[in-house]
């Protein structure tokens, strides 16, 4: 059967670098950009999906977007997820080839357990486990540091945490201080989820996934 994985990390963690790397090595993965994804040949299906991408990331970062409830961005989120998933993860799945997805809805589960707001986060548990759940987890130990370096000039409100500030802000020790408390939610957060996580560094390139790869064919099980 194979194997549904992610490569999670805060933002400007080089998750969508490394998945780009990973279509240069012959791991015979189909590999999954969420802001990049192949047209499924449903025009339907393909316009949908893009215009729920361009809703929930693809805004005008002038709008101000955290005033919205909380509430319709979880569920905002749960609803892209599970139509990405049925769009392109599954047909891959039923075809026996491994999907590997630049993340998924972790980063923003682990955000919200920023919130301080109890029912918000009891809700995003239960919403978001009913999402297909990766098989396996790669990790990228980015720190805040780096990754505020990599999107200087590039990052959005939201990566300085205005979601639980309310207020927008683009200074760099914002966007620090608000990624590292994010890896720490998140590592919280992926230590109790069922799918076996993989760390690597904050510089992987293709190479860090050669260890991974008869993992990701299914030729050993551990």
């Amino acid at each position: 059967m194979a194997e549904f994985w992610t490569i999670e990390g805060i933002d400007g963690a080089g998750k969508s670098h490394l998945l780009s790397r990973l279509t240069t090595v012959p791991s015979h993965a189909t590999a999954l950009s969420k802001d990049d994804p192949p047209h499924t040949g449903n025009t339907w299906l393909d316009r949908r999906l893009a215009l729920m991408h361009d809703l929930t990331w693809g805004y005008d970062h002038a709008e101000p977007v955290w005033d919205y409830p909380a509430h319709y961005w979880l569920h905002s989120l749960a609803a892209w997820y599970t139509l990405f998933h049925h769009a392109y993860v599954a047909p891959a799945l039923d075809r026996d080839r491994p999907v590997v997805v630049d993340g998924w809805y972790f980063k923003h589960q682990a955000r919200m357990a920023l919130s301080g707001d109890e029912i918000l986060v009891s809700q995003a548990e239960d919403v978001f486990s009913a999402l297909p759940q990766p098989d396996r987890v790669v990790l990228l130990t980015t720190t805040a540091e780096v990754a505020t370096t990599r999107r200087a000039g590039t990052s959005k409100p939201s990566e300085h945490g205005a979601f639980t500030t309310k207020r927008a802000t683009t200074s760099s020790a914002a966007f620090t201080d608000y990624q590292t408390r994010t890896a720490r939610a998140l590592e919280v957060l992926l230590s109790t989820h069922p799918a076996p996580v993989h760390t690597l560094p904050s510089t992987s390139d293709e190479t860090d996934l050669l260890p991974l790869l008869p993992l990701l064919r299914g030729e050993v099980n551990a």
